[in-house]
């Protein structure tokens, strides 16, 4: 009997997952069903802190912070946060990105926190905005982004630049050549009140899903956010601009510096672990943010978009 439950129970993920490619399932009710999934896994196996941490994750997306909380500490208790080395901080500061943004931009950024790898030479810096323009009902205030920087501890050169654009890890060979030239930090331009980040040569780069041009992508992204955006009517965005105001040529004018290493400077959240989401919320910050993927690796192996060598 056993085994028609398992191809009945098979057959229904993937209805579930058809449904939600098709917006017949809400985000909300896939979250509970992950949950409940999870659960048992962690019933399952109790100390293996991937389930747990990605039950933390789902709790988190679905709004309850502190069962959330509660189980991104039990993931440290299992795997706790490393001692990290002065070589590693001194890395991190080293290879700090450097931020470009429109000279119109809406929100400060708020917060970094950097993240170095446990096993690997991989160094996520996390970056937090006051707000996303598109989403001011998601009970956030922040908009979390991510910036990975991978490199040579021998050489102490790095070797490759990711980062995060709307749900996407995009990379390029010229971000590390520029970040070479520019005494080895990386360079990341800053979307307007969005905050998709973009690397050096992003003019010629299409995103890794779907294929669609990154510039045609943000065209429309701009011609979205000339009119209000998301929800031009939330009362939240009261205070906010009305839209953006200017041309896209001006969209695209990434000339402002912003320097991240400023804020590691005088608030050194550097922590070393696999689990960030887990160390950011019980470690670093004390306001909500989305969990976001905690390392590049985990968007190309669902994805099926292959890294670069």
């Amino acid at each position: 009997m056993i085994d028609t439950f398992l191809f009945e129970y098979e057959k229904r993920n993937k209805d579930i997952i058809k449904y939600l490619q098709e917006g017949k399932v809400t985000n909300n009710g896939f979250y509970q069903l992950a949950i409940s999934q999870l659960e048992q896994l962690n019933l399952a196996d109790p100390e293996n802190p991937v389930h747990l941490s990605h039950l933390a994750e789902y709790h988190h997306l679905d709004g309850h912070l502190r069962k959330a909380g509660d189980l991104y500490r039990k993931v440290l208790e299992i795997d706790p946060l490393q001692s990290i080395s002065k070589e590693e901080k001194r890395f991190i500061q080293k290879f700090c990105p450097n931020l470009l943004v429109t000279p119109n931009e809406c929100f400060p950024l708020k917060d970094v926190a950097a993240i170095h790898h446990p096993s690997k030479p991989l160094i996520g810096y996390h970056l937090f905005w006051e707000d996303d323009y598109d989403f001011p009902d998601d009970y956030e205030p922040c908009d979390h982004e991510e910036v990975w920087v991978q490199y040579d501890p021998l050489k102490e050169e790095i070797v490759k630049v990711m980062c995060w654009f709307h749900a996407r890890v995009i990379e390029s060979e010229p971000a590390v050549e520029e970040a070479k030239s520019n005494c080895h930090r990386p360079v990341i331009r800053i979307e307007w009140g969005k905050h998709g980040s973009l690397l050096c040569g992003w003019q010629e780069m299409n995103e890794p899903l779907t294929g669609i041009p990154i510039k045609q992508w943000l065209r429309e992204t701009f011609t979205q956010v000339k009119t209000g955006g998301r929800v031009p009517d939330h009362p939240l965005k009261r205070f906010w601009p009305a839209g953006f105001e200017g041309t896209f040529e001006e969209y695209i004018n990434f000339s402002v510096p912003v320097d991240p290493l400023e804020w590691l400077q005088r608030k050194p959240l550097m922590f070393k672990t696999r689990w960030v989401n887990a160390a950011i919320g019980t470690n670093a910050l004390h306001y909500n943010f989305h969990p976001k993927m905690e390392w590049p690796d985990r968007f190309y192996e669902s994805s099926g978009v292959k890294e670069a060598e």
